[in-house]
């Protein structure tokens, strides 16, 4: 990837993506990329494999779960305690808004946002639906490695890029918002998953925006090095494999 990419904060003032941290920082040979059109929209998808989400009763739930939003809510810090942000049923860019579950109490639910300074909090129960997920995604950074897994057992593990040193990929437990497929030439290679993750540490002069992502690149001499602004960066070919696999509110762990 180039020196300068593209901000995704731009990219989605084209409708391309998201404002992330992302996803610059190169230090490797600039990529020779096309200009993108601004009419040419990134493709956002939806829960991943075309799959439904199948809701059961709480009884019978398993594994990680996610919630799906149907009715704009509030974010509270507490079970019915301050309000800290509104809920929508639709991300900024039209996705479902579907989020990793922390936990559960009698009515209410914790989960996971992008809400800055505010990623976890409760919502109603009663604002949505409730489900299984069959999928988790770990990045270990000091292997800079991504390993799906299918309930519970690793499927299969990709070599990824990772944030600098100044500009490190955040650690913690975060969940995937949207599936974005991207035009051809840009930056991002094919597909983008977004995160709730934030960068905390914003390079000087970085004119984008905080937000995390896992993405495709064009300079795949950069796959297993540190050279991001915090993004995680893949071939094309494994991007492609986790839109396949992974649906909204996937949750994902990143480890040193």
């Amino acid at each position: 990837m180039s020196q300068r990419p593209p901000a995704l904060a731009a990219l989605a003032a084209a409708a391309l993506a998201l404002a992330v941290a992302g996803c610059g920082a190169d230090t490797g040979p600039r990529a020779t990329t096309a200009t993108t059109p601004a009419a040419a929209p990134a493709q956002t998808t939806g829960p991943g494999q075309d799959e439904t989400p199948v809701v059961k009763t709480p009884a019978t739930l398993q594994g990680p779960l996610a919630f799906h939003v149907q009715r704009r809510t509030q974010l509270r810090r507490t079970p019915g305690g301050k309000v800290v942000a509104t809920i929508p049923t639709k991300t900024e860019f039209k996705s479902p808004t579907i989020l990793d579950v922390a936990g559960r109490r009698a009515g209410w639910i914790r989960v996971r946002t992008s809400v800055s300074h505010h990623a976890v909090g409760w919502i109603p129960a009663s604002s949505g639906a409730i489900f299984t997920q069959p999928h988790s995604i770990v990045i270990d950074l000091s292997r800079r490695t991504l390993t799906l897994f299918h309930r519970g057992k690793p499927t299969n593990t990709y070599k990824v890029a990772i944030g600098t040193a100044a500009t490190p990929t955040p650690i913690g437990r975060f969940a995937i918002t949207d599936r974005l497929r991207v035009p051809p030439g840009t930056d991002y290679g094919c597909c983008i998953l977004a995160l709730t993750a934030h960068q905390p540490k914003i390079a000087q002069g970085w004119g984008g925006g905080d937000r995390v992502a896992i993405h495709a690149t064009t300079g795949v001499w950069a796959i297993g090095k540190r050279v991001s602004h915090g993004c995680v960066r893949a071939t094309n070919k494994t991007l492609h494999e986790l839109m396949r696999r992974v649906r909204l509110g996937t949750p994902v762990t990143i480890h040193a």
